[in-house]
This record gives C-alpha cells, sequence and structure tokens, in this order.
C-alpha cells in the first residue's frame, strides 16, 4: 500500500520525486485525500476486511466534501493523478491501470444498472466530463478528450473525441509520466474457461494473477464463460483479488463473436503472449495466432485422461472422446515449446500421446501457506452437522465427476461404518450440471443418506478442512490437485488413490496414505488405521504440512511463470532462463 501510495505522490511532482513539497500538496489536494482513503479501504478490502463501518463514514465524509466517489472494491494502479475535484463517480467493478489521470466530472459507470465498468489500461488521460460507460475496454496511452462519452472499446494508442465519440489514433503514442528507465515487459493474456465456482485450476490462474510482481508482467485475464450459466463465480472472485480481469460470452463450439473480442482485448491492450490452460483455450489461442501474427503462444496441461472404451457408455462417445484428444496432440505439437505440465505423471501421458519429452517441462502446483494454515480455518461443518464430541468427519472436496470415482468412495463409507459406526462423510462441491441431485439420489439408493452429506459448492475451505479428521480422495485421474494440496497445508492427513501427480505430492506412510484406483478395501482400512490412532494422525498432518512447505511453495511457482513468460516473450530478463526450456523438467 505504501509503495502505491509512494508512486501517486511522484506524479504530483514535476520532477517525479517525493519531496516534503510534494507531501504537503498531496495532503492539500482534494484528489489526493480522495486517492489516500481509496488506498488505505481497498487494501483492507484485498485482505478480506470490511473497515466497517469506518469505511462508510470516510467515503462518505469525502463524497460530500470533494465530489469524488471511489469504492474501495475498485481496483486502481500505481501512479493514480485526480488534477482537479469534483464530480467523480467510479462504479464498483472499475479497474484502472498505472499512471492513469483524471480531471473533475468524469463517471466510469455501467449500462444502466446491470454488467460491468470499464476495464482501462495503462497511462490513459481522462479529460473533464467524460463518460465512460459499460463492459468495455480501453487501451493503454489513450487520450478520452473533454466531455466525451465513450460506449465502445479502445484500442491502444487512440484518441477518443465527441458524443457520441470518434476515434482517431494518437501523432506521439507518448506515455504519461511513464518511468523512462523502465525496461519492457512481458504483456500477458492468461486464458481459461470454467463454470460455476470453477475448480482447482482456477484458483491457480486467480492467485498468480494477484501475486505476479507488475514491474516483472502485465498480466489480463481473460475467461470464458456460457451464457446460461447463472452461478458463474470467476468474476466476484477475480475482483476480491483486485486483478485486471473481464470475460466473455462463449455460446457455441466456435464462437466467431466471442474470437472477434478475443481479437479487440488482444490489440488493445497490446499482448504478445497466450497461456492457455484448458482444452477450448487451446483451440481459440491457436486460431487467433492465425490471425495475429507474432503472437505466441503457451500451454500448461492441468490433467490428460486417458479413458477406454469401456468408460464410455456409447462408441459415439469414445470416438468423441479419440478424436478431441488428436486435435490436442496437433495443436501442442505447434504450440511454441515447452508444454508445461503440473507433474510428471501428466509428462508420461501427453509422450504416451505423440508429444517429445523434451518438449515439455513440469511446474508443480504450489500453494500459499500463509492463506492455508491450521490456524486460519475453525470446524463449522462440524458444528453445522452437529458432529458429537466422540464422532469423527471424513469428507473430500472435490468437483463431482465421473473422474472422481464417488462410487468408490461410497463404498469405501459402507466399509468403514461396518468397524466404526461413528463416523460422518461430507462431500464438498457441485457438478456441472445435474450431477449433485444424481449423486444424492444414489446415496439414498445405497441407504448412506445418515452418513454422507452433500454440502454443494463452499467457499470457506478453510474452515471445511479445519472440520475433517481425514481427507479422502477416491480420484481414477489426477494432474496435481489443488485440494488435497489445501488439506495436506492444513495439516490434515490424507488417504487417496495413488493415480496422477498425487504420488509425487503424498508421500505412502509419511503424511497419509495411498492405494490403486478403484481399491474401496486398502482406502477403508487406512481411513481405519489413521481414525484409531491419535498419535498416528498428528504425525501424518504435521508430515503433510512439512512436505507442502517443503517442496510447494506457490511463491516460488510464480517466481518461475514469470521467468517462462519473459522467455516465451523474448525479452531480457534479470534472472536466469528458466533450465526447463531446454527441455526436461523441474521439481521444487
Amino acid at each position: 500500500m505504501f509503495e502505491t501510495i509512494h508512486s501517486d505522490l511522484k506524479r504530483l511532482s514535476p520532477s517525479s520525486r517525493t519531496s516534503l513539497r510534494s507531501m504537503l500538496s498531496g495532503l492539500l489536494s482534494q484528489g489526493f485525500q480522495a486517492i489516500l482513503v481509496f488506498r488505505l479501504f481497498n487494501w483492507l478490502h484485498l485482505r478480506g476486511f470490511s473497515g466497517q463501518p469506518l469505511r462508510f463514514v470516510c467515503e462518505r465524509f469525502i463524497e460530500i466534501t470533494t465530489g469524488i466517489s471511489i469504492p474501495a472494491c475498485c481496483s486502481i494502479g500505481k501512479g493514480f493523478r485526480i488534477h482537479h475535484f469534483g464530480g467523480i463517480f467510479f462504479h464498483p467493478t472499475v479497474v484502472l491501470g498505472e499512471n492513469c489521470t483524471l480531471y473533475h466530472g468524469v463517471t466510469i459507470g455501467d449500462r444502466g444498472g446491470y454488467g460491468r465498468a470499464a476495464t482501462i489500461g495503462n497511462n490513459v488521460l481522462i479529460g473533464a466530463g467524460a463518460k465512460i460507460i459499460g463492459d468495455i475496454t480501453i487501451g493503454d496511452n489513450c487520450i478520452i478528450g473533454a466531455n466525451a462519452v465513450v460506449t465502445r472499446s479502445m484500442q491502444a494508442n487512440t484518441v477518443a473525441i465527441g458524443s457520441p465519440c470518434r476515434f482517431k489514433t494518437r501523432d506521439d503514442k507518448t506515455t504519461i509520466q511513464a518511468d523512462p528507465s523502465a525496461r519492457p515487459i512481458p504483456r500477458i493474456m492468461d486464458f481459461r474457461g470454467s463454470y460455476k465456482g470453477g475448480g482447482g485450476p482456477d484458483k491457480t490462474v486467480l492467485n498468480s494473477a494477484a501475486q505476479h510482481d507488475p514491474d516483472k508482467v502485465f498480466v489480463m485475464v481473460v475467461y470464458l464463460r456460457q451464457p446460461w450459466d447463472l452461478e458463474f463465480q470467476i468474476p466476484d472472485m477475480a475482483r476480491r483479488l483486485g486483478i485486471n480481469y473481464t470475460d466473455i460470452p462463449d455460446g457455441s463450439r466456435l464462437d466467431t463473436a466471442c474470437l472477434k473480442q478475443l481479437k479487440n482485448i488482444i490489440k488493445t491492450h497490446n499482448l504478445q503472449l497466450i497461456h492457455t490452460h484448458d482444452d477450448k483455450t487451446l483451440l481459440y489461442a491457436w486460431l487467433l495466432s492465425l490471425m495475429l501474427p507474432g503472437l505466441k503462444v503457451m500451454h500448461t496441461c492441468h490433467s490428460h485422461a486417458i479413458q477406454r472404451r469401456e468408460d464410455f457408455s456409447s462408441l459415439r462417445g469414445y470416438v468423441g472422446f479419440k478424436l478431441r484428444r488428436r486435435l490436442l496432440t496437433f495443436l501442442m505439437q505447434r504450440y511454441h515449446k515447452p508444454i508445461i505440465t503440473v507433474s510428471d505423471d501428466t509428462r508420461q501421458r501427453l509422450v504416451a500421446s505423440g508429444l517429445s519429452r523434451s518438449d515439455i517441462t513440469v511446474l508443480h502446483n504450489g500453494i500459499d501457506l500463509s492463506v492455508w494454515r491450521p490456524d486460519k480455518g475453525q470446524p463449522v461443518l462440524k458444528q453445522e452437522l452437529q458432529v458429537r464430541p466422540d464422532e469423527y468427519l471424513v469428507g473430500t472436496v472435490a468437483r463431482i465427476t465421473s473422474e472422481k470415482d464417488l462410487p468408490t468412495f461410497y463404498r469405501v463409507v459402507e466399509a468403514v461404518a461396518t468397524h466404526m459406526p461413528n463416523v460422518r462423510f461430507a462431500i464438498v462441491g457441485d457438478g456441472y450440471g445435474d450431477e449433485l441431485t444424481k449423486a444424492r439420489e444414489e446415496v439414498a439408493r445405497r441407504n448412506l443418506s445418515h452418513l454422507i452429506t452433500f454440502t454443494g459448492h463452499r467457499t470457506d475451505l478453510p474452515d471445511i478442512y479445519a472440520s475433517f479428521d481425514i481427507f479422502l480422495m477416491t480420484s481414477i485421474t489426477e494432474g496435481m490437485p489443488n485440494t488435497l494440496l489445501e488439506a495436506m497445508a492444513m495439516g490434515i492427513p490424507s488417504v487417496s488413490t495413488a493415480v496422477g501427480g498425487i504420488p509425487e505430492l503424498l508421500n505412502h506412510d509419511c503424511g497419509g496414505f495411498l492405494t490403486p484406483a478403484g481399491d474401496a478395501p486398502g482406502l477403508a482400512g487406512h481411513v481405519l488405521n489413521l481414525l484409531s490412532d491419535p498419535q498416528l494422525r498428528n504425525a501424518c498432518g504435521e508430515a503433510c504440512r512439512q512436505q507442502v512447505n517443503t517442496h510447494f511453495s506457490f511463491s516460488r511457482r510464480v517466481q518461475r511463470m514469470e521467468e517462462y513468460y519473459a522467455c516465451f516473450a523474448g525479452l531480457p530478463q534479470s534472472a536466469q532462463e528458466p533450465e526447463t526450456l531446454q527441455g526436461g523438467g523441474e521439481r521444487d
């Protein structure tokens, strides 16, 4: 926060230096007073503190005395300056880049009560009386003239004039108060599609964007969303993190309107590199690279399922799966190398699909240990389920999909209940469609409703993990599961199937236990062994925490990704080039 305020103060000095004079000018400037109040409560907001009722009092006081209303949940980069105060109003979803300048009478809002407000780039000047309306994108180095009304996206280095506005290209293309000593940084689109509350990869994408050093990389997070997904929660997650974010409706297998919007975002923000994370973004990025020569593409493969004919109820489904896999392999072979995977197992699967081992590297998922630690959670779920002191709670956190193999989970419940009837079970998560309803029906059919509780999607995961005596995972395929990382970081002893990258994370007999996929008796035996031995549970919990702390640091992962971005974008970097760009893999 103080570094950002320091950058704001520098904008008040002609020499771009902070001095006693600039500090006094700032304290006497109504515009800077409003910025100072925003910075304080935005800092609290990003850390989960509402600041109420003091926030309400201070914001209303600033609004009355200066005529400036900037909600604390806005995202505003450093070097912000308000030249003249009065009549300045921001919608809560405004995203404003670095070194931006505003004059009086500026409104940045939504379209009459619905939708989001604008995402505005770096070094943008907004003249007196200008209005920016709707979920549009304003590129870097733009100038919006006095009294202009902007309702369409603007490409970088553009001037908007008049009402309705018309655009023209800037002649000088100079930045506003730019640091002449600054070296170029890679400009990235972090690109993913998801639904509802998302999953593990979404946490990695969003939290990485929040932790990247803005002096080393510019990241614009772009999500594909289905227009009919009314439970899409990614925008709220992004807003809480204060990152550069937008999402685009994607309503068909190949949505040309979506591609057009993506192309516009790339041009508006001068993006050099698209980082994809799933099948659909993999395809769209390849098409965009054909439309925009020079655009580079990198891909992270979070999971690569290998399924057989017997895994499908119809031949058509199996053939469709095989065709998609062939298309994905074809695309990955044409991407810039290396392909990044989150586990050694995923790399082996890609090699078996036809990729060269030297073209694939491993960058394990990580976890922020300052967030995921035992003292951060309370056993809220135990209280909600009224679990008695003499009872245990075994649970999992997962999307309800066939890969999670819940039938094996149910068989583990049946086996454990035979020997220890005082054990309860919880499944935390939701499905894409009606999977949760069907799962509840199946549990009722098995007469296990008194033992198994489905909670649906939850956002209070530290409290969820703190409620578990054991974390149980029965998946038949995984990449590097974030939920297992989170449980281990919280010090929860874990029992899991030895699939995907899980053996790279959880060591058998040290932190927990592993069995082959589908081995319900083996899983049940390990659960019973842990429940009957408190000392073993404590030792395993401590070993889990230590394993994550030693090998799966999120900050190290973010740093390595910044080095990858610089290398892929072809820019010089202060750090050594990642060894894995020359082939092979790495482990923290």
